[in-house]
């Protein structure tokens, strides 16, 4: 590699012009990327603050990449190295497909970083994009597997999460908070890697009726239900719209009231969206520290939260998601649940994974006292289209009977395509906790839910 420039002589630069030849012999970009990494890799064992930037460059934060990008196009330059633009990416320049190879994800860098995308799947050399819940090969590849196994290792280096035989399988999260997972052999008969942006739109309850999510009646009955505190939950499977429905849901707790978040990872990010003067504080699990989403339930409680907003529930913290709610804290939370007659028996297996004897008809009556409206989202054909649709709202209760029941309030016709309202009505317990909290039971009786 040719000696870097450190100082600008004119002179010597009229010099270096004149002997210099006519055109510069061209260079994969594989090629090109390994000269460059090698030299940065080098440096970088002297200068700490390069090996950092290094580092935080590979999981996208944006200094470092942009550091990153400066320092790739003034290596090429000085360094007259010419590309075969054969070899680049469409749509990116010289030192865009640089940094994808020196310290980004390679050929998928670009396509994870488009604002339409949810995720990005490589199996093998194929490279895989899931758009509006739909799945499509791209044309794109990667050359051979082995290409596949360096954006691993990479990746997982960034991450400091090695990846290799013995340890298989790397979860882990890039700046952005994009979920990352790897697998490789032996775990997976090709190396994997998945990278899922958690694409929650600052979407209110009105933008959902104009998707045809729900429409202006359930948009209503949402609304009020927020406003007087009743607990929900969001089922739903994957890529089904979950997380954007809670956070719509969200955006209708009023300004002055206390909210507390637990994630895994800071996703939902209510704090820094949500507008007005909020008193939010976000909490997550940490590995480190030994607090799992079970764990991380206790301190919080302790907070004095008038809501409680969950991330995703999908494990033992659903015992204490239940217990919260029944001490008088309301909750917003998702969790993979599909069908209504699955609900309960869901939340039960969730609430054993804690490792002690739950009594089930227990269990299901206090989680029919606890939740008080649950919502399912799916993913529908609608003439020929995809389309994420408030499959059916319906309340969970107790009746007279001591017996847990779920009734529901709207269901989606899809047959007709459409939303039929079943008639059913609020039962007298959840009639009683909102009109403490100041429902009026006019509002609700227009919705035809009040008897």
């Amino acid at each position: 590699m040719k000696r870097i420039r450190t100082s600008f002589v004119a002179s010597a630069y009229v010099q270096q012009l004149r002997s210099a030849p006519l055109s510069a012999p061209t260079v994969h970009l594989k090629e090109a990327a390994q000269r460059l990494s090698d030299h940065f890799m080098d440096r970088a064992k002297t200068e700490p603050p390069l090996y950092e930037d290094i580092m935080r460059a590979g999981l996208g934060e944006p200094l470092a990449v942009q550091r990153m990008k400066m320092r790739i196009a003034a290596l090429v330059h000085d360094c007259a190295i010419v590309v075969d633009e054969a070899t680049l990416y469409e749509h990116g320049d010289v030192t865009e497909c640089l940094f994808a190879n020196i310290c980004g994800a390679g050929p998928i860098e670009d396509i994870r970083q488009q604002p339409d995308v949810e995720e990005v799947q490589v199996i093998g050399k194929h490279i895989f994009v899931v758009q509006g819940g739909v799945s499509k090969r791209h044309a794109r590849t990667f050359d051979c597997i082995e290409d596949v196994r360096i954006v691993q290792d990479r990746l997982s280096l960034c991450g400091k999460k090695p990846i290799s035989e013995r340890q298989p399988v790397v979860h882990s999260y890039l700046w952005n908070r994009s979920r990352l997972v790897m697998t490789r052999e032996p775990y997976s008969d090709v190396p994997s890697i998945h990278i899922r942006n958690f694409i929650v739109k600052d979407c209110s309850l009105d933008a959902l009726v104009s998707l045809g999510t729900i429409d202006d009646q359930m948009a209503q009955l949402l609304r009020l239900l927020v406003l007087h505190h009743a607990s929900i939950v969001i089922g739903g499977g994957t890529n089904t719209g979950k997380t954007t429905m809670l956070f719509a849901l969200a955006s209708e707790i009023p300004e002055h009231e206390r909210i507390r978040t637990l994630e895994t990872d800071f996703e939902i990010a209510l704090r820094e969206r949500l507008r007005g003067a909020r008193n939010i504080l976000a909490l997550r699990e940490s590995t480190e520290a030994q607090l799992t989403m079970e764990r991380a339930f206790v301190p919080m409680l302790l907070m004095s939260p008038e809501w409680i907003v969950v991330g995703e529930v999908k494990g033992a913290e659903a015992a204490q998601l239940i217990q919260g709610a029944l001490r008088g804290h309301d909750v917003l939370g998702t969790m993979h649940t599909k069908y209504r007659q699955a609900l309960l028996s869901d939340i039960v297996d969730m609430m054993k994974m804690d490792g002690r004897a739950h009594d089930e008809a227990m269990c299901r009556r206090r989680i029919a006292r606890a939740i008080d409206i649950v919502v399912f989202v799916r993913r529908v054909l609608v003439d020929g289209v995809w389309r994420r649709v408030v499959t059916e709202i319906s309340e969970v209760y107790v009746n007279e009977a001591d017996e847990p029941c779920i009734a529901p309030l709207v269901v989606w016709d899809h047959a007709r395509a459409c939303w039929n309202w079943t008639g059913a009505t609020l039962s007298a317990s959840l009639r009683e906790h909102v009109s403490a909290r100041g429902a009026q039971a006019a509002a609700y009786r227009e919705l035809g839910v009040w008897s």
